[in-house]
């Protein structure tokens, strides 16, 4: 099914807190092309025995991604689509609020980049930390256990550099990997965020978005958790789509406005 986006208004449906977890997999994506369709593919393989659905955001690609993919027919897709290129965060938002029509509160969301990097296996280890009582898990690459691969050593040095700022300007118990883009989310927790922010709860377009959406929750009191992942760089087929100087900059900016209160609840 596709799906044109207008950005509604969307909280998690209060009821059926008894029922098992349902699984709503984001995956933003951008000229992935056939990365997609394979990662799709995988996750039924990965939770046999989870009932999920998986909402594709597809953020203007210009390529064929789209097509491969509903030529693949994989089981429970929906494809959400931007008619232009908006940018990460505005995908994420998306993303999460279709997840959150659909979802009820002790449901759970889970995010992952569209290009092959993350492993969907370790998703079932990430739900188990949610139902023992975290807000949100993140994929860590720097938690003991974890390894990137492929990745080249100017990279990897801002990686380290990116993760020792926030961890020094906003440091959150748990939380040493601010901008990986693998996490899960219980409902109810984006539910509060939205409630709370409004449409101002992502407000940066590229990936320092995932930094804004930790710091944000934290505010909210979020329980977080971190589990050791295995970052597959060396599997990525498409180029990386990682503006540095922009990502810089406006992760120095994400780092200003937080220090200094710049973060407004909707009035």
């Amino acid at each position: 099914m596709t799906i044109t986006s207008t950005h509604p208004y969307a909280v998690a449906n209060p009821t059926a807190e008894d029922k098992p977890p349902r699984l709503f997999i984001v995956l933003p994506a951008y000229n992935e092309g056939a990365a997609l369709s394979q990662l799709t593919a995988s996750f039924g393989p990965a939770l046999p025995h989870r009932s999920f659905q998986i909402l594709v955001v597809d953020d203007g690609s210009t390529d064929d991604s789209m097509s491969i993919l509903e030529s693949a027919r994989v089981p429970h897709v929906d494809i959400i689509r931007h008619p232009q290129n908006k940018g990460l965060g505005e995908a994420v938002k998306t993303g999460f609020l279709v997840a959150l029509e659909r979802a009820h509160a002790n449901d759970i969301i889970a995010v992952m980049d569209s290009d092959g990097t993350h492993s969907p296996y370790l998703i079932e280890r990430m739900i188990q930390l949610i139902q023992e009582g975290n807000d949100v898990v993140v994929a860590s690459r720097y938690r003991y256990g974890s390894q990137v691969v492929g990745l080249d050593w100017f990279r990897t040095l801002l990686s380290h550099g990116s993760s020792w700022v926030f961890r020094i300007t906003n440091p959150i118990f748990n939380i040493k990997d601010y901008t990986c883009g693998f996490r899960l989310y219980r409902a109810s927790i984006l539910q509060k965020a939205f409630q709370t922010y409004g449409d101002r709860f992502i407000t940066e377009s590229g990936f320092a978005c995932m930094a804004e959406i930790i710091i944000k929750l934290n505010k909210l009191g979020a329980l977080f958790c971190e589990v050791p992942m295995i970052l597959r760089y060396d599997q990525k087929v498409s180029t990386s789509k990682i503006k540095i100087a922009r990502t810089i900059l406006r992760s120095l900016n994400l780092v200003r406005r937080s220090a200094t209160g710049g973060y407004r609840q909707q009035s």
